[in-house]
């Protein structure tokens, strides 16, 4: 476990130190004894620690705890003593009362023995105490859902209940030390509870932190060897649910997460009595719900996911196909129908992938390898094969008509997820292709609603390169998609400067706004929203992010990725993740796109008669866009001179500030990951020489 970074005070390690020499005698003493039960207590804390540095923290909670000169010291002591009241314990299975206790245990234990634990005063040592003891008070303690005063502690305050309960939270997700063990152990069968004892034979952690696809969800990846562990350790995961409901219901800052999911993969066992009593309805409220879907109007997009998908597929087998997709809204807004000639579908596929949720036909090994043909120019936009189920968040009946080429049409009905579908025969004309029809339930909002239906097609699915017919409640047609990613200015304007990016399969652009009068530019234009990022032509998410911070109050952006360059998207298709590799072609490409604009507006500022002090100020601020840690060569070969000079400077004036103690002619050793020719031309000229 790596050290926790941003805990780090070094004013205090001193004092830690002597904690960690006293436990480490401690524990010698224990293992002298022969107790098999010793604890490795810094090992302990550190994961415990880890969990909180790496991922279970947000940067409110980090920034309330560095804010105070003492938080960090007692959070670390205490994450090293909240079990110290084991060090007596023979390591038999404890009772829930006793377990209970070990609070209470390692707060006497801490006040009555501070000096031999390390701690080198007695009120440092009454806070850690009170830390711990909240940790895991007894459940008889009055007003425990109010937690401990505040403790006022060398002109500061310390918030006991608030560490207690990071700690609390981060130890009972480390299954493997020694008390959380303890209280899987207590969820046994007792002529099981010896099974923990040994928790490295019975189950493994395979992946601990932020679900990749539910939001605010924290996941555990857990493999398994024994059914009476698996049960045990789903009870666990229902007790570390409610202790993050009530924190959260209780303190501030609250976690970023809200859920938690333990995921156990089961070896040599079949636990079927888990099964008995998950409700199915509960099931897909897991996906329909506010972890995956925010927005009830998300089903649109979904949908014209799919129809995409159907004429992609379609197209594969003839050339001469023209794809078609129609939304069309009736009079009082109560039934949309999503209608494609697409590929549609047949009863195998109803069966295989319509009616299986989580089962996208398009990511299936039947897709996979067309989809993979490089001579073949074709995406396919789903991933998770749930999209579907997004309507049922707006609809009380969906009707689906749908024939597949030489295939007999049928007709789908469903009133109800936990109910059976009505499925019927269509006539043999029906055409080829898929037609949606959902009766929405009725709206509460009685104003504007073909507004907030059309502008939420506007601003999802505009890019998509196949046109999509909108028919809106007054017959009046619109046609949304296929238009073009670039920002439109004029060819001529002095105001205006679009740099497109340099992609494999990609298309993207970065625009820069300016002011000017009637003579020159004499500013940069603001703006604000970052990258819109699409994929496929369908929004993603907008991202700051992806600009440096000094650009983002003036550069805006967009990016659809295609091809080999698409990245995995969340379950809800509302965030993107990125590999190492594609964040830093997309982060290259932006830079470069950087170096265009900044030359094209210094070409227009070199054709006006600017006043020297308005061109300095606006190439100063230019010259901001570029970090000189990230300007490689290509970069600064073709970056305006002007530009050029400021970031060499601010380069110069880093190296002599930051390594002028190592000014010798061998060179700069600190310096070494400054390896752009540019960079060692300027670190050169520092090397003394005799």
């Amino acid at each position: 476990m790596k050290d926790p970074q941003w805990l780090k005070n070094f004013a205090f390690e001193a004092e830690l130190e002597s904690i960690h020499s006293a436990i480490r005698n401690l524990t010698t003493t224990q293992h002298d004894r022969n107790n098999s039960a010793a604890v490795d207590f810094i090992s302990q804390g550190d994961q415990i620690l880890g969990y909180l540095e790496d991922w279970l923290l947000d940067d409110e909670q980090k920034q309330i705890l560095v804010q105070s000169e003492w938080a960090t010291f007692f959070l670390r002591a205490a994450a090293y003593l909240c079990d110290i009241g084991l060090i007596d314990d023979d390591g038999a299975p404890n009772s829930k009362d006793a377990q209970n206790s070990l609070g209470q245990r390692s707060n006497a234990l801490i006040q009555h023995q501070w000096k031999n634990l390390g701690i080198d005063d007695a009120a440092k040592a009454e806070i850690i105490a009170k830390i711990v003891w909240w940790i895991d008070p007894p459940d008889n303690i009055e007003n425990k859902a109010q937690g401990a005063p505040n403790t006022p502690f060398s002109n500061t305050i310390v918030d006991v209940t608030l560490l207690a309960g990071f700690l609390r939270l981060s130890k009972t997700l480390a299954l493997k030390t020694a008390a959380t063990s303890r209280e899987i152990q207590a969820l046994l069968p007792d002529h099981n509870r010896e099974l923990i004892t040994n928790p490295d034979r019975y189950f493994d952690i395979d992946r601990i932190g932020p679900h990749p696809y539910f939001t605010a969800t924290i996941q555990v990846k857990i493999s398994c060897r024994h059914p009476e562990v698996h049960r045990a350790l789903k009870h666990h995961e229902r007790a570390v649910q409610k202790q993050l409901t009530a924190f959260n219901q209780r303190m501030r800052p609250r976690f970023l997460f809200s859920d938690l999911i333990f995921e156990i993969e089961p070896a040599g066992y079949q636990p079927m009595d888990l099964k008995f009593n998950v409700d199915s309805s509960a099931a897909l409220q897991l996906f329909m719900g506010n972890r995956l879907y925010a927005d009830k109007r998300v089903f649109l997009r979904e949908l014209i996911q799919n129809a995409v998908d159907a004429c992609s597929m379609r197209k594969l087998n003839s050339s001469s196909y023209s794809p078609e997709i129609t939304i069309t809204f009736n009079p009082d807004i109560s039934i949309v129908t999503i209608q494609d000639n697409g590929i549609g579908m047949d009863l195998h596929w109803i069966e295989k992938y319509f009616l299986s949720i989580g089962i996208s036909f398009y990511q299936s090994d039947q897709i996979k390898g067309i989809n993979q043909d490089a001579s073949i120019d074709i995406g396919f936009i789903s991933q998770f094969g749930i999209g579907f189920l997004s309507s049922f968040l707006v609809t009380d009946k969906i009707i689906i008509k749908t024939r597949k080429k030489l295939s007999p049409g049928l007709m789908i009905t469903v009133t109800s997820l936990r109910d059976y579908f009505d499925v019927r025969p269509l006539d043999d004309d029906h055409p080829v292709g898929t037609e949606v029809v959902l009766h929405l339930k009725k709206s509460k909002i009685n104003f504007g609603r073909s507004l907030e239906y059309m502008g939420y097609l506007k601003a999802n699915i505009r890019f998509l390169e196949i046109p999509v017919k909108v028919i809106n409640e007054t017959g009046k047609t619109a046609i949304l998609g296929n238009q073009p990613l670039s920002y439109q200015h004029e060819k001529r304007s002095t105001t205006g400067f679009v740099a497109p990016l340099k992609f494999s399969h990609s298309e993207g652009y970065l625009f820069l706004g300016t002011k000017s009068n009637s003579d020159h530019v004499y500013a940069l234009e603001t703006a604000k929203g970052g990258v819109s990022v699409f994929q496929d032509g369908i929004f993603v998410t907008q991202l700051d992010s992806l600009l440096p911070e000094s650009a983002r109050g003036s550069i805006i952006g967009r990016i659809n990725l295609k091809g080999a360059e698409k990245c995995e998207l969340s379950m809800d298709r509302n965030r993107i993740f990125w590999t190492s590799k594609q964040k830093k072609q997309v982060l290259m490409s932006i830079r470069h796109g950087l170096v265009d604009l900044s030359n094209q507006l210094m070409a227009t500022l070199d054709q006006q008669d600017v006043p020297i002090n308005t061109r300095n100020s606006v190439v100063n601020n230019l010259a901001i866009f570029f970090n000189f840690s990230e300007v490689d060569d290509v970069m600064h070969a073709i970056l305006h001179p002007s530009i050029c000079t400021i970031v060499e400077k601010r380069f110069k004036d880093f190296v002599r500030v930051h390594f002028a103690h190592t000014l010798r002619s061998e060179g700069i050793a600190e310096a070494d990951d400054y390896n752009e020719r540019w960079q060692q031309i300027i670190l050169d000229s520092f090397v003394h020489r005799d």
